[in-house]
């Protein structure tokens, strides 16, 4: 890769980098193409270069936030992989609280108001690749700890929709949501009722 190819992959990345914390932490209504490049002091037209519009650079940004969360997931699921599933499943939770910086309601909204049928297939495709796959690979490698009557995606499904709103882009709420994390999981697995 030459000089100026390795430039444009960088202003490329510095764009993604940039884009992806103000999307997921404004929203997408609420950042603009000229914020976004104010930011990192280049002209709109320059962005423009690189992502033909708003929208195109929304889905790259959150694609780009969600690779390099995912990846890192992975490794530190390889790491704990053989805690007892309780105790690996409050870990991952915890991790992905502290390092995904998300506000996940702001995106929800976004993504069902802003964005076409197929434009929400893209999205979702990223986030069921990654994230999602660390988890299904907690649940199955534990399946035989499990309700057999209830699929694996199931619940996995049922314990992202319970952790998703923990996932804040608050330091404050992040760290009230991890004081709280135990009992959450402990009522998931366990339930509520009494033997």
């Amino acid at each position: 890769m030459n000089v100026r190819d390795r430039q444009a992959e960088n202003t490329k990345n510095a764009i993604l980098k940039v884009a992806a914390e103000m999307f997921l932490s404004q929203g997408y209504q609420a950042t603009s193409m000229r914020k976004i490049a104010q930011e990192l002091n280049i002209t709109q037209p320059n962005m423009y270069h690189y992502y033909k519009n708003k929208k195109v650079l929304y889905i790259k940004a959150i694609e780009y936030a969600v690779d390099g969360f995912s990846e890192n997931l992975l490794d530190e699921y390889n790491q704990q992989k053989n805690l007892p599933f309780e105790e690996l499943l409050n870990y991952m939770a915890k991790y992905m609280i502290e390092n995904f910086r998300i506000n996940y309601f702001i995106m929800r909204n976004d993504i069902e108001n802003f964005f076409t049928p197929e434009e929400k297939k893209d999205i979702s495709k990223n986030w069921d690749g990654g994230y999602y796959k660390v988890l299904f690979n907690i649940f199955q490698s534990h399946k035989n700890e499990l309700r057999t009557d209830l699929a694996i995606p199931v619940q996995v499904g049922t314990f992202l929709t319970m952790l998703l709103p923990y996932i804040e882009y608050n330091d404050a709420k992040r760290k009230r949501n991890i004081a709280n994390l135990n009992t959450v999981i402990n009522i998931f697995i366990n339930g509520v009722k009494k033997e």
